[in-house]
C-alpha cells in the first residue's frame, strides 16, 4: 500500500541530483544555486558543519509499518539515530553527510517515499486530520482527496518552480483541526444534500506576517477538487512574487491586489478547467484484519487512565485509534521495529503522523487494547502523562535550523519538568494548545496556540539572554478562526514556572467561565501581563551565568551561526547573488590592484545574471557570454552596442581594460533592467511598440534537459515572448513529449504542431 504514488520522472530527477552533488563536491557549482537544487529535494543545511536534514512527504500524514521502518533503519545507519516527525504531518531524518545524502534519499524511494518538494518554491505536504474517516461525527473522510491530489500534483512539472511554497490542507468538520484558514488553500468537508463537497478558502498563513484566510468559494462539488487547487496554482505561478522572498507567498497576492481581483483572476483560470480531470479516489479500508496475535488481558488504572486519555472509539464498530505522545517529535530504530512489528499484525493502513508531533495508530481491534498498551510501555514516550503533556508542541529551533534563536525542544522539557511534579489536574484541559517556535516563523504553530511562545533576544547591559514573546488567546473554526495575539515577553528560564502558575489559574477557574477566551478577556490577558512582570528582573551575567544559556545549550546565547532561510531557496536567487557581486566589484573598480580580472568577472555576472529569466542554464563561462549577446544584446533588451563588449569575454581579460566604462555601463543597464521587471520577473513591454508588433518564432533545443526542468525552460522561454508569436521546442522521446505539451496546454498555449524527427520531437506551441 502506498498513500501516494511516485512521478516516474524521479528516478532520473535523482540521478541529476546525484551529478549535482558531486559537481557541487567538486566546487563546480555555485553554493547557492546548489541550494536551490538540494532544497528542492526535502535537503536542508543544519547547523553543523557539512550535515544535512531530509523531510520526506506523508500525504495526509499516512506512512505505512514498512515506510516507517526503513526511515527508522536509514536513520540509523546515516543519520542521527531518530527519526523525527513534524508539525506538518512528515517524517525528517536529520545529522546526514553529504556522502550519505542519496543513499538515505534511494533508500527512502525504496518504499515509495520522497523527499521531492520537502523544501523550495514547490507543492508541500497536504494535510488532513490524524482521525478522518475514522473520528464519529466527522462530514466525511478527506484522506483520499489529499492523497489523491498528492499524486496528481507532484506529477505536474510546473509543481517545483513556484514563486514560493504552496500549502494545501483539508479539514473532515467545521471544527477545522487542520487550520485550512492558516494555509495557502484549505477545503473543510461539507455536504449538500446528498453530495459531498467543501467550503474552500484561501490565501491564509502564518509565519512572520501572519494572515487569516478568506472564503474563495462557499461550496464545491468534491469532483472540483482538483480543479479548484489548479486554477489558483496556475494563477500564483503566473501573478506571484518572485523578486521579494519577504512577499510571495499566495496570501500577500491577495493582500496586494485585492479580493476583487484576486477573485477575478481565479476565476478567469477556474473556468479552463472546471468540470475536468476529477481525482481518482484510492480506496482505503478502514476495518479490522484478521490476525492470529493471542490477546493480551490488562486491568488496573494506570491502563483505565491511559484509554481516556488516549483511545478514542472509532466510528467502525469495534476498533479503535489510539495516540502515541511522543517525546519532542522523536522515535529511534529499536522503538520503531517494536512498533512496526506489532502494527504487521493489523495491516499497512494502521499509522498517521499527527500535527503535535505524535503518531496516531488506526483500525486497532478493541480486543487487542491491552497488547497496544503493552507495547507501548516497550516505547520511550509520554503516555503515561496527561494528553495536555504530550500535545505541547515545538519546532526544532536553534538546534539545527539557521533561523532558529531559542532552542525551544529544551524549553519543553522544562516545562514538563516543572509541570509533570505539580498536583494540577491536567487531564481537565486534554486539549490544550501550548506551542512553541524559536523564531518569528511559525513552525511550532504559535500562532494557532491557546498559549504560544516564539523565540527572541533578551539583552541585559549588553549581554544577550534567551528570551521568548508570549502570545494567547487563538480560536480555530471553519471560518471563525484568529490568531493569538502578543501579549509581552519573558526571558527563557522563566517561563517553566510562568506556565505553571498561568495554568493553576486557568484550571481553578475554568468552570466558571464558558470558553478559555472569555477567561482570558476577564482576567487571563492581565494575569499573563502580571505574571511576566513578576518575572521581568534579570540577573545579571555575572551574577548568575545560566540565564544567558539556553535549555539545552552548551554555551551562552550567541547569534553568531544565525543564518538565512533555506526553505524558499530556488534558482532565483542566484539574480541576487550576481547583483550582489556587480555592485561590489563596481565600488572596488577604481582601488583594484587587477582591473583586467575584476572587469572579466564584472562582466560575467552581468551576462549571467538575468538568463535564468529565459530559461537558460549555462554550463560553461563562454555559454555564458554567448547566450546573453544571443537572447538579450540581438533581442535589444540591452542595447546593441554592448555586443563587442560581450564577445570580448570570450578572450582575453586584458583585452577588457580599454573598455572598462562601457562594462560598468553595461552592467548598470542590466541592473536597470532588472529593476524594471515585474514581480513575475517578466520584462515590462513597451504598449506603443506593443501595438505594431510583429509575430516572432523562435526555437529552443530542450533535448537532453529532463523532466520537468523542460517545462520550466519552456515556460520562461514563452513569457520573453509576446500574444501571437510562435515557439518551436526541440524534446526527447518518452517522458518529455508526453508531458511538457499539456502541461503547456494547461497554462492556456496552443499546441499548433508535434512532429517526430529522427530521435527527437519539434513542438510549436503559440503564445496566449
Amino acid at each position: 500500500m502506498r498513500f501516494y504514488d511516485n512521478p516516474p520522472v524521479l528516478a532520473e530527477e535523482q540521478a541529476l541530483f546525484v551529478h549535482d552533488l558531486v559537481d557541487y563536491s567538486l566546487g563546480n557549482i555555485d553554493p547557492t544555486k546548489f541550494k536551490a537544487i538540494r532544497v528542492a529535494h526535502g535537503v536542508y543545511e543544519q547547523r553543523q558543519d557539512h550535515t544535512y536534514m531530509i523531510r520526506i512527504r506523508c500525504a495526509a500524514g499516512g506512512l505505512t509499518p514498512e515506510q516507517l521502518r526503513k526511515a527508522a533503519e536509514l536513520a540509523e545507519a546515516y543519520g542521527g539515530g531518530e527519526v523525527h516527525f513534524t508539525t506538518r504531518q512528515e517524517i525528517q531524518v536529520h545529522n546526514v553527510t553529504i556522502e550519505n545524502l542519496m543513499t538515505v534519499i534511494e533508500g527512502l524511494r525504496s518504499v515509495g517515499l520522497s523527499t521531492r518538494g520537502g523544501g523550495g518554491n514547490t507543492i508541500r505536504n497536504i494535510l488532513t486530520p490524524s482521525h478522518s474517516g475514522i473520528r464519529p461525527g466527522d462530514v466525511f473522510d478527506v484522506d483520499p482527496y489529499a492523497m489523491a491530489l498528492t499524486t496528481r500534483l507532484i506529477h505536474e512539472p510546473d509543481s517545483w518552480n513556484l514563486p514560493r511554497k504552496f500549502k494545501i490542507a483539508f479539514s473532515t468538520a467545521p471544527d477545522d483541526v487542520s487550520f485550512t484558514q492558516a494555509t495557502c488553500l484549505g477545503f473543510v468537508a461539507k455536504m449538500n444534500g446528498d453530495q459531498k463537497g467543501f467550503e474552500v478558502y484561501c490565501s491564509g498563513g502564518m509565519g512572520a506576517k501572519p494572515m487569516v484566510g478568506h472564503l474563495l468559494l462557499a461550496w464545491i462539488p468534491d469532483t472540483e477538487v482538483y480543479a479548484v487547487t489548479r486554477a489558483i496554482k496556475t494563477m500564483f505561478d503566473k501573478h506571484g512574487n518572485r523578486r521579494n522572498r519577504n512577499q510571495n507567498r499566495i496570501k500577500f497576492l491577495w493582500k496586494k491586489i485585492g479580493e476583487e481581483e484576486f477573485k477575478q483572476l481565479f476565476h478567469d483560470e477556474y473556468a479552463l478547467v472546471q468540470g475536468k480531470d476529477p481525482l481518482v479516489l484510492p480506496e482505503l479500508n478502514n476495518e479490522a484484519q484478521a490476525t492470529d496475535l493471542p490477546i493480551e488481558t490488562v486491568t488496573g488504572q494506570d491502563f483505565e487512565n491511559w484509554k481516556n486519555r488516549y483511545v478514542m472509539a472509532q466510528s467502525q464498530p469495534g476498533l479503535s485509534s489510539i495516540l502515541i505522545p511522543l517525546k519532542l517529535g522523536d522515535i529511534y530504530k529499536h522503538h520503531a521495529d517494536i512498533l512496526c512489528d506489532f502494527l504487521d499484525h493489523f495491516g499497512p493502513n494502521t499509522m498517521r503522523c499527527e500535527r503535535a508531533q505524535n503518531i496516531r495508530l488506526r483500525n486497532i481491534p478493541d480486543a487487542y487494547l491491552g497488547n497496544a498498551y503493552r507495547m507501548i510501555q516497550q516505547l520511550d514516550t509520554l503516555s503515561e502523562q496527561p494528553a495536555f503533556i504530550g500535545r505541547m508542541m515545538n519546532c526544532t529551533g536553534a538546534q539545527t535550523c539557521k533561523l532558529g534563536i531559542c532552542l525551544p525542544r529544551g524549553l519543553s522539557k522544562a516545562i514538563q519538568k516543572r509541570l509533570i511534579v505539580s498536583d494540577l489536574d491536567f487531564d481537565a484541559i486534554a486539549d490544550f494548545r501550548l506551542n512553541m517556535s524559536g523564531c518569528p516563523n511559525t513552525c511550532g504553530m504559535h500562532h494557532i496556540a491557546q498559549l504560544g511562545f516564539f523565540g527572541k533576544v533578551g539583552r541585559k547591559d549588553g549581554d544577550l539572554y534567551p528570551a521568548y514573546n508570549v502570545l494567547a488567546g487563538a480560536k480555530v473554526a471553519a471560518g471563525q478562526t484568529e490568531y493569538a495575539q502578543r501579549v509581552t515577553d519573558i526571558a527563557a528560564h522563566a517561563i517553566p514556572e510562568f506556565v505553571y502558575q498561568f495554568l493553576r489559574d486557568y484550571i481553578a477557574k475554568k468552570d466558571q467561565y464558558a470558553t478559555y477566551n472569555a477567561y482570558l478577556d476577564s482576567e487571563g490577558f492581565d494575569l499573563i501581563k502580571a505574571l511576566c512582570d513578576q518575572y521581568r528582573d534579570v540577573p545579571a551575567y555575572a551574577d548568575d551565568a545560566s540565564f544567558y544559556t539556553d535549555f539545552g545549550a552548551k554555551k551562552r546565547l550567541s547569534l553568531e551561526q544565525l543564518g538565512t532561510a533555506e526553505c524558499s531557496a530556488g534558482m532565483f536567487d542566484m539574480i541576487d547573488v550576481d547583483q550582489k557581486n556587480m555592485k561590489q566589484i563596481i565600488k572596488a573598480l577604481p582601488d583594484t590592484a587587477e582591473p583586467a580580472d575584476a572587469l572579466k568577472t564584472l562582466l560575467f555576472h552581468t551576462s549571467r545574471m538575468l538568463l535564468v529569466t529565459r530559461g537558460l542554464d549555462p554550463k560553461t563561462d563562454t555559454e555564458v557570454f554567448k547566450l546573453f549577446e544571443k537572447h538579450f544584446v540581438q533581442t535589444e533588451l540591452v542595447d546593441k552596442q554592448y555586443s563587442a563588449v560581450v564577445l570580448l569575454g570570450l578572450g582575453s581579460s586584458d583585452a577588457l581594460v580599454p573598455h572598462a566604462d562601457a562594462v560598468v555601463e553595461l552592467a548598470n543597464a542590466v541592473m536597470a533592467l532588472y529593476k524594471g521587471m515585474d514581480d513575475s520577473l517578466k520584462f515590462k513591454l513597451d504598449d506603443a511598440a506593443g501595438s505594431g508588433h510583429t509575430a516572432q518564432h523562435v526555437t529552443q533545443d530542450f533535448r537532453g534537459v529532463a523532466c520537468p526542468m523542460n517545462f520550466v525552460k519552456t515556460k520562461l522561454a514563452l513569457e520573453a515572448l509576446k500574444s501571437g508569436d510562435s515557439l518551436d521546442v526541440l524534446l526527447d522521446d518518452g517522458e518529455p513529449i508526453e508531458n511538457v505539451p499539456n502541461s503547456v496546454q494547461q497554462e492556456g498555449h496552443t499546441i499548433v504542431k508535434k512532429e517526430k524527427v529522427e530521435n527527437h520531437w519539434q513542438v510549436t506551441i503559440r503564445k496566449a
